[in-house]
């Protein structure tokens, strides 16, 4: 009797064993039922959420009504496109369109190509996040693993050897893709597509509802309305990106005033200010490296003294990006009290896949929180940080005012346009932008003496004299 029941435990366990889903076989069944096209065409129209520039911080993207959306893979090729027409005018134009083929990545405007070379690894990324892309991805993955759920899900997880993928498959079709990637503000931040509603498209089951979300809230809500199955599609590098270098990091420094160091040399600027025992620093945009480049040539410029604060206009990711560095550094950050809470967290935030100087360090922030006003002052200098109202670009903006020589700093409400060439006729002045005019009043309002404004974007300083103009004060 003993032994018969040893005998029937056993080949129960090996039918158990038999019927346990495996990676090729999931694979193979959802890439029977799905289709395999080496090339794929989604038209439709949706939302795109601009990704890290919240209203406040911790909120939800801005969401941006598109009217037209079309992405087009090509699995073999390893290229692909986005094009978007945006129903209101955007930062960055009405019309966007960004492509990537191989490590190869640029933009498209009425000006011709841009070279984005910068942006091809994600954007290769989000190949391999598609449907289609993810199966091929797993099936060419020699470290997939399975692990099924009680529903009868299987989630299959592999690594492209920096981010790790997992996908969820049920009922043959592939219904969730998730990876974690770096940012310069987050850290590892999770970026997850969600695919629902699949129909039959030619030769193959497509989803018509695309939505994906990074940081925990969403960049796209896609309603397609029509695949395009196995299109023609060569997306060729133009010459000019095949040729472009990655961007080098340029920071040219000026002496403002006494004590007062401009940084310029790229599209977002900095400055230093310099107190008898230590330095301040205005604005970390971007990223690390940026920050590091600043860094070094404020010490150049203002030898043996620490950087002891750095002061951020707003929270929006390319103006902190470069925060964590100078919280490694030993820096207090000063920052509007209502970002207080946010940046506690990022800054204690693992960041694994883009390892930056704040991984390493795990110094603990220091943050000094501004509502309407915070003071710096020592020997013949004064910094003064104020709260502005009314301005729509951010609900938590701030000014930097420095009432020895009358040197406002501002990001994003004026930001001075490239002067005509030599020769040239003079530009059609353009409306004033209404933040620009909010600038103004809140100028007013805080009956500052304000000389030269020192942008965060633009060409450079300008006299306040130009600004009002450019407003029609």
């Amino acid at each position: 009797m003993l032994t018969r029941f040893g005998a029937a435990a056993a080949i129960f366990a090996l039918a158990g064993c038999a019927s346990r889903p495996t990676v090729q076989g999931t694979l193979d069944a959802a890439q029977q039922a799905m289709g395999n096209p080496n090339s794929i065409r989604y038209t439709g129209t949706g939302m795109n959420g601009f990704y890290g520039q919240a209203l406040t911080a911790g909120k939800e993207w801005p969401r941006r009504e598109m009217t037209k959306y079309v992405r087009t893979l090509n699995y073999e090729q390893r290229s692909a496109s986005d094009e978007m027409s945006f129903a209101q005018p955007v930062f960055g134009g009405q019309q966007q369109a960004t492509f990537v083929n191989g490590d190869k990545a640029w933009s498209v405007t009425p000006a011709g190509a841009n070279p984005q070379n910068a942006q091809a690894e994600l954007r290769q990324l989000q190949i391999w996040l598609s449907p289609h892309g993810f199966l091929r991805a797993a099936r060419a993955a020699k470290d997939a693993t399975i692990a099924t759920d009680a529903s009868g899900s299987s989630t299959i997880t592999f690594s492209d050897g920096k981010h790790k993928i997992a996908g969820t498959i049920a009922n043959k079709l592939v219904t969730k893709v998730s990876t974690l990637v770096g940012d310069p503000v987050t850290g590892d931040t999770e970026l997850t597509a969600s695919y629902g509603g699949y129909k039959v498209f030619g030769n193959a089951q497509a989803p018509t509802k695309i939505t994906q979300t990074q940081g925990g809230f969403p960049t796209w809500e896609v309603a397609v309305s029509d695949v395009d199955v196995n299109p023609s599609v060569n997306l060729a590098v133009p010459e000019n990106v095949a040729n472009a270098p990655l961007p080098a990091v340029n920071v040219v420094s000026t002496r403002l005033a006494p004590g007062v160091w401009y940084f310029t040399g790229g599209s977002h600027h900095s400055l230093a200010v310099e107190f008898p025992e230590y330095v301040a620093v205005i604005e970390a945009p971007q990223n690390e490296a940026r920050s590091l480049a600043v860094i070094a040539e404020v010490h150049k410029v203002i030898p043996a003294k620490p950087i002891n604060y750095v002061i951020s206009t707003h929270h929006h990711f390319d103006h902190s990006g470069g925060l964590r560095t100078y919280v490694a550094e030993g820096a207090t950050v000063v920052t509007h009290a209502s970002n207080k809470a946010y940046f506690e967290k990022t800054f204690a935030a693992p960041s694994l896949i883009e390892p930056d100087e704040q991984s390493s360090a795990l110094k603990k922030a220091k943050i000094e929180p501004v509502g309407e006003k915070w003071v710096l002052k020592g020997g013949l200098q004064t910094l003064e940080v104020y709260s502005t109202k009314g301005d729509t670009h951010s609900d938590e903006l701030l000014v930097v005012y420095l009432p020895v020589s009358g040197i406002l700093v501002e990001a994003d409400s004026y930001s001075p346009p490239p002067l005509p060439a030599p020769g040239a006729p003079p530009a059609t002045p353009a409306p004033p932008a209404p933040n620009a005019v909010t600038l103004w009043d809140n100028i007013q309002r805080l009956k500052l003496n304000v000389r030269t404004i020192a942008p965060i974007h633009g060409r450079g300083t300008v006299p306040m004299a130009e600004f009002a103009m450019s407003i029609g004060k």
